[in-house]
């Protein structure tokens, strides 16, 4: 790793250009005062201001201010950056499809961090919608003794029912499910989904039951005047590495 504080441009233009040249691509950090001018799909100019500068291996590169998560300007993966000297240090980062450029001029380089990231794990995500209608569609007594799955994802003209069931009396049942919380817009759309579920089916006797860790008050009450049904559950999750995750941690 090479950390570089306040580098003349020359300087910086040096050790940028040796990892350009290294076999191995870096990762590029520069804080520093800089303007940044778009041309492309589009045109935009950002004045100078200080900022953080992220150039990634694979070409992304990312111009971040201080607030905020998303980047004030940006080009994707494929980018082909190319470090030059004018009046400074300047980035030019370039594609062809589509044709667009970006570059960043900078007037003054706080600081100048070149490193190399061994990364070879991949994210494993749990506790997402269709997890939890997994361990639901696999144990359903875990909304209610004696229920069973008749379909997954139900087509209506509202969208999909996440899992249409049958009571132990015969009841059908639409289950909608939350990873976090019932709110008032969960509850409207159950109902819709119940409209469309009795269009189709006149005769039938249909239950809607709403399924997440936590519902609000104002979900609470709308779902006793609606006259729906919610089961507060919360669901554990195993990572790969065998450690226990709730909901509560996403």
């Amino acid at each position: 790793m090479k950390y570089m504080v306040s580098p003349t441009p020359e300087e910086a233009l040096e050790a940028l250009n040796e990892s350009v040249s290294n076999i191995k691509k870096s990762m590029v950090t520069i804080v520093g005062d800089c303007r940044v001018d778009y041309n492309g799909r589009a045109r935009s100019f950002l004045d100078y201001g200080e900022r953080l500068v992220i150039v990634k291996a694979d070409g992304t590169v990312m111009v971040h201010g201080n607030e905020k998560r998303e980047p004030l300007n940006w080009q994707p993966p494929g980018t082909k950056v190319k470090y030059t000297m004018s009046e400074g240090l300047a980035i030019e980062a370039k594609r062809t499809s589509p044709p667009e450029t970006m570059r960043i001029y900078f007037k003054s380089i706080d600081a100048l961090s070149i490193f190399h990231l061994n990364d070879g794990a991949e994210l494993n995500i749990i506790g997402e919608e269709s997890d939890i209608v997994d361990k639901l569609e696999a144990d359903p007594s875990l909304i209610e003794e004696g229920l069973r799955i008749i379909r997954r994802e139900q087509a209506t003209n509202s969208g999909y029912i996440d899992l249409l069931c049958e009571d132990k009396n015969g009841v059908t049942v639409v289950v909608e499910v939350k990873r976090s919380a019932i709110t008032h817009n969960a509850v409207y759309q159950l109902e819709a989904y119940l409209v469309d579920f009795k269009k189709k089916n006149h005769q039938s006797k249909v239950r809607g039951i709403l399924c997440a860790p936590r519902v609000s008050e104002m979900a609470k009450t709308l779902i006793g005047e609606k006259g729906l049904e919610y089961r507060q559950i919360d669901y554990d999750f195993e990572l790969k590495d065998r450690k226990q995750s709730s909901l509560e941690s996403f």
